[in-house]
């Protein structure tokens, strides 16, 4: 019978532990996506699409291959372009203001 609870504890912590780790992904994923559309509205706010057009229009379509891939489910791609796309519209961003001040 001790047996019996001990395997039956194992898979309880073994199945919390997978639980756990699975939805690591998309909660990931949802947080880095919402960071890169706000930095892209950001840019977008700032001009970034006249004076840093490059890092602008790569950070729009990273942001959404983003997107498309949480869309199906490809949280680990979709974390990767997400990076990519916030990143980029910081960077257009900065680029921007910095023109500004010129």
């Amino acid at each position: 019978m001790r047996t019996l609870l001990s395997i039956l504890g194992a898979s309880l912590a073994l199945a919390a532990v997978l639980l756990c780790s699975s939805n690591c992904g998309p909660v990931e994923s949802t947080s880095l996506i919402v960071e890169a559309d706000t930095a892209f509205h950001n840019a977008k706010t700032v001009g970034a699409e006249d004076k840093s057009p490059y890092e602008y229009t790569a950070a729009e379509q990273y942001l959404h291959k983003a997107r498309e891939m949480w869309g199906t489910s490809d949280f680990e791609y979709a974390i990767d372009y997400a990076k990519k796309a916030r990143d980029l519209a910081i960077k257009a961003r900065e680029r921007s203001l910095k023109s500004e001040g010129e």
